[in-house]
């Protein structure tokens, strides 16, 4: 079997699933982070990483973004994070040895995202953040995922944090980290440039953006090809949703975004693609069958 970082070092684009959560949620809304289906519904998670590997992905991501202690806190939940993390990356373990060759081998990344008060501010208690960060990639280890990705990042003490934490459990993990905001800063205001400067002392296997939609994805890659010295990982999503009939409904057909993303391709040439918010199998499909 071809290891991850065998992988890597071929001239092929690597292929990562598309939504997860907003996925799962219109499937079964009734929980308010969609980790917890992982628990109560985990025939609908492994089900909707197998639809994905069938499309033609390489990596799938775990169902694991929230599922962080101080995350749970904020969003009263009792259940615990530890047990979400740990049963996510079991269900995409088990859904990528099953559809795993020795010509295509499927891979497992456990996904962290930020984490955010109550209040909506960002935690920035070093010693708390790295205590959570600690048991949720221990959790997702242990599950058996292959590598890290921590998306959707806002913060340079939160990714320090969560970085440190990794090393500390497993120092050869490799490690993702992709970025989201617009005109070159997070969401919350931190220029991408003073993230990638502090972050470039670590061993990244790859660093980019999600959560952009197209037009945005562009312009703050032009941003991040000038100052990563990392390959790159593209993961736009459909923009904003519509809502018809009571549900929210993004437009963006399978076709449409099998060709931008393959304009993003021929622009930038990503080590790594895929999508995130919107997206669906359909959409992986389609630009798969592109490849």
């Amino acid at each position: 079997m071809i290891s991850l970082s065998d992988f890597a070092d071929t001239t092929k684009t690597i292929l990562f699933d598309g939504a997860t959560g907003s996925a799962l949620l219109s499937e079964d809304n009734s929980e308010i982070l969609p980790d917890i289906l992982s628990l109560k519904r985990p025939g609908i998670v492994l089900a909707l990483h197998e639809e994905y590997l069938e499309a033609g992905c390489d990596v799938i991501e775990t169902n694991s973004f929230n599922s962080n202690p101080l995350v749970f806190e904020s969003f009263g939940s009792k259940k615990s994070a530890y047990e979400c993390a740990k049963i996510s990356a079991i269900l995409a373990k088990k859904a990528a040895n099953k559809f795993s060759t020795p010509e295509k081998p499927r891979f497992v990344a456990g996904s962290v995202g930020p984490v955010f008060n109550r209040n909506g501010s960002l935690q920035q208690n070093e010693a708390l953040l790295f205590e959570a960060y600690s048991t949720q990639i221990a959790a997702l280890l242990e599950g058996g995922a292959d590598l890290l990705i921590f998306e959707t990042m806002q913060d340079i003490i939160q990714l320090n944090s969560a970085l440190a934490s990794a090393k500390r459990i497993k120092k050869d993990i490799p490690l993702i980290v992709s970025l989201s905001g617009k005109n070159g800063k997070t969401h919350t205001g931190t220029p991408f440039e003073e993230i990638v400067r502090e972050i470039s002392k670590h061993d990244l296997f790859a660093l980019g953006l999600n959560c952009e939609d197209f037009a945005e994805i562009e312009k703050d890659t032009e941003i991040i090809k000038k100052i990563s010295p990392f390959p790159l990982i593209l993961m736009p999503n459909l923009g904003f949703p519509e809502k018809i009939n009571e549900k929210f409904v993004y437009k963006t057909t399978p076709a449409e975004f099998a060709e931008k993303m393959s304009e993003l391709i021929q622009n930038f040439v990503p080590k790594i693609i895929g999508g995130c918010c919107g997206t669906t199998p359909e959409h992986l499909k389609k630009f798969a069958e592109m490849m």
